[in-house]
């Protein structure tokens, strides 16, 4: 199968982070494309970063269904321009934090999300009931960092990451800790085995979970919510 995932910030470094932790869990038969927009929001920290991310996107996503990929995959945790790719596309895309968060629902009672900067903390909320996931969502913890530096500092991120999602175990209940940021990528395992909890890395989880519907032959529904747009003249 060919699968390729979408980093929708223009970050190379965290791009080539994605890349490489996917390559060390992938299947050997599987085709991995890991790539970014030319232009863009260097990280994602704001819906108008999310709304200039998926515009870039969208042509990424197009390439992939004339290039005979089975699935593409949408590698920040905002799920930028999820549904018009998921309209654009008649192969399968998944977004981290979709596929992340429900995957999080099913092992465990309540799960808290660590975002990187606290001002992102309502639109998770937000996300948790567009995700129709209100009541599993313990809580939602910063790590009062910014997306870049939880690339570009692995040791200071996985210190907060440690710090905060025990926090999350002690004061809020979580059982579940999703890590929510790409920029994550690598840091649940350690995590996992020092708090004695279940970490999901939103990358990692989504990249197994689009192998297994490629597998199933399953991909979203084009009947009515990711219908195709119409033909229209765009200005």
């Amino acid at each position: 199968m060919k699968i390729m995932v979408i980093n929708p910030n223009s970050s190379k470094e965290m791009t080539h982070s994605i890349r490489t932790a996917l390559e060390k869990i992938k299947r050997p038969d599987t085709e991995l494309t890991v790539t970014c927009p030319d232009k863009g929001p260097i990280e994602i920290s704001s819906a108008y970063d999310e709304t200039l991310a998926a515009y870039y996107m969208m042509d990424i996503v197009r390439k992939a269904n004339q290039d005979g990929y089975d699935a593409v995959i949408v590698a920040c945790f905002s799920d930028p321009g999820l549904v018009p790719a998921k309209e654009i596309s008649d192969i399968l895309v998944v977004g981290i934090q979709e596929a992340s968060m429900h995957v999080a629902s099913t092992l465990g009672y309540k799960f808290t999300i660590l975002t990187p900067g606290a001002k992102r903390i309502p639109s998770k909320y937000n996300d948790a009931w567009r995700n129709k996931l209100p009541y599993n969502l313990a809580s939602v913890r910063p790590l009062g960092l910014t997306v870049t530096e939880t690339d570009a500092n692995p040791d200071l991120a996985q210190k907060r990451i440690l710090e905060v999602a025990k926090q999350a175990v002690e004061e809020d209940n979580a059982e579940v800790i999703v890590l929510g940021c790409a920029g994550m990528v690598g840091y649940a395992e350690k995590a996992a085995k020092e708090l004695g909890v279940v970490v999901i890395d939103p990358t990692s989880t989504a990249f197994k979970y689009t192998e297994a519907l490629v597998d199933l032959g399953l991909t979203h529904s084009k009947r009515a919510l990711f219908a195709q747009p119409s033909d229209k003249e765009y200005l």
